[in-house]
């Protein structure tokens, strides 16, 4: 039999079930511990601007609670989007973790949402000591379902139209019918502070989304290049990294080299070099720049990657891409050209007119301006 628990007063409450990332659970007893509890912070980080918020750690999940909001959609899909190392997210409702509680409750969720000549399956997971086996459990909801009011349903374990999930942790339940995807990876803050250079593109959002996922705290700097949906792109930058980005202007020292044939390059140089000198004022050592091989129209040759590395007083880490995309990164309504109205096509290749001269005069545009 399972004990009482102190956060008893869950029950009959909706929370939002958060589940770590897989990472977390190969970790060191002493690491997860210290990982879990910034992953706390962090939802709470996130939190900030809402208030009456509970975060709870409760046997390898993360519980967010509110006293009086019951639709939780909305912030679910906050935490999930916008924190790593969580694997996914369910509103759910909680009950007492006996077989009477939790057949009742998964029978109210499941008159709730399935529809008459629906199929549908149990799924449980079951952590602790119960005096039931979670294949008892989900053969005895099944079965109460389909003795219930609804016509024509059906129990469809591979392909359902509904799914009623139970997750069973020591004195709680948890029954909820929906799963958010999370970016998994590890928590941010874990792995140190670094400064994104980020244009408007998709490459390198994804770029600086890869290494959130690996625990960095991201700085974004934005150069913006005159493009037409550049916007959109500071906007959601914003709000995957909750930081407001430095925001920069290169639009000017575009256009006065745009018949440049090494204009990418050119840009790439520049791009970093202000980087790496916000970097050395904030006192940081690491940079990160993206690095394409025949994505979105981009490729890098190591030719240039070397020019590139030649130019770096600092350590500037290079996320490659090779036809690479996220699920995790919202971007489908971004678009896909290049980051500026110049080039078609875009390319670092080491071109016939890229010199020293070149690089010199288009990193001193600045100083001319």
């Amino acid at each position: 039999m399972v004990s009482p628990t102190e956060n008893s007063f869950l029950i009959k409450k909706k929370v939002i079930l958060v589940r770590m990332g897989g990472e977390l659970g190969i970790k060191s007893r002493q690491t997860r511990r210290h990982m879990v509890n910034l992953l706390r912070q962090n939802i709470k980080t996130i939190l900030r601007e809402f208030s009456g918020y509970r975060v709870i750690i409760f046997r390898d999940r993360i519980l967010v609670y509110h006293e009086t909001k019951t639709d939780l959609n909305e912030v679910a899909h906050l935490i999930t989007n916008s924190v790593s190392g969580i694997s996914s997210t369910s509103v759910a409702y909680v009950v007492q973790a006996t077989e009477t509680s939790i057949i009742s409750g998964g029978l109210s969720e499941a008159l709730a949402i399935i529809k008459p000549y629906g199929s549908f399956a149990v799924r449980v997971r079951r952590e602790g000591n119960h005096p039931f086996s979670s294949m008892h459990i989900a053969r005895e909801l099944g079965a109460k379902i389909l003795s219930s009011q609804l016509e024509g349903i059906k129990v469809d374990l591979n392909d359902p139209d509904y799914e009623i999930s139970l997750d069973i942790r020591g004195s709680l339940a948890f029954i909820f019918s929906k799963t958010l995807r999370g970016m998994d990876g590890i928590p941010t803050h874990s792995q140190g502070t670094a400064i994104a250079l980020v244009r408007p593109n998709m490459n390198s959002l994804i770029a600086a989304w890869l290494m959130k996922k690996r625990g960095v705290d991201i700085i974004p700097v934005f150069f913006r290049t005159g493009k037409q949906t550049e916007e959109k792109f500071l906007n959601y930058l914003k709000s995957e990294f909750n930081q407001i980005s430095i925001d920069i202007s290169i639009e000017d020292l575009l256009g006065s080299f745009k018949s440049h044939a090494s204009l990418c390059l050119l840009c790439t140089i520049y791009c970093e070099q202000l980087c790496q000198q916000l970097a050395e004022e904030k006192k940081l050592t690491t940079i990160i720049s993206p690095t394409c091989f025949n994505y979105n129209n981009e490729s890098t040759s190591f030719e240039a990657l070397k020019i590139l590395e030649k130019r770096a007083s600092l350590s500037i880490l290079r996320p490659i891409q090779f036809g690479f995309f996220s699920q995790g990164l919202k971007i489908d309504y971004l678009d896909q050209k290049s980051c500026c109205n110049h080039i078609s096509k875009v390319s670092l290749q080491i071109l016939e007119d890229f010199t020293a001269i070149s690089v010199d005069r288009f990193l001193s545009f600045r100083d001319q301006s």
